[in-house]
């Protein structure tokens, strides 16, 4: 496998995919996860990895390419929070792995 992606817009209209994912985890998702959020605490992290942005029509998506990590954000503002994200949350994070150089 050379990556993938965890879809936490699904979160939003199948909380039953969460309690599942808990139970086998013991690790909780909210059925939103605002960007903002998410930034303020890559804040707080020593050596948070610089994002490169790119528009994907009604998403952004910031880009760490050191650590091969890919974060889709929803960035339409009529878009609200209710059975799916709303503007601003993370609609997918996604992890590949590194072009080894020949």
């Amino acid at each position: 496998m050379s990556g993938g992606s965890i879809e936490l817009h699904r979160l939003a209209n199948a909380p039953e995919l969460a309690a599942r994912w808990a139970a086998g985890t013991g690790v909780e998702f909210d059925p939103y996860t605002a960007w903002a959020e998410v930034r303020e605490a890559l804040s707080k992290t020593p050596q948070v990895p610089e994002f490169t942005v790119s528009d994907q029509g009604g998403f952004l998506e910031y880009r760490a390419e050191k650590s091969c990590v890919s974060v889709i954000v929803v960035d339409d503002e009529e878009e609200q929070r209710d059975y799916q994200v709303g503007h601003g949350d993370v609609w997918s994070v996604s992890l590949w792995a590194p072009v080894r150089a020949s």
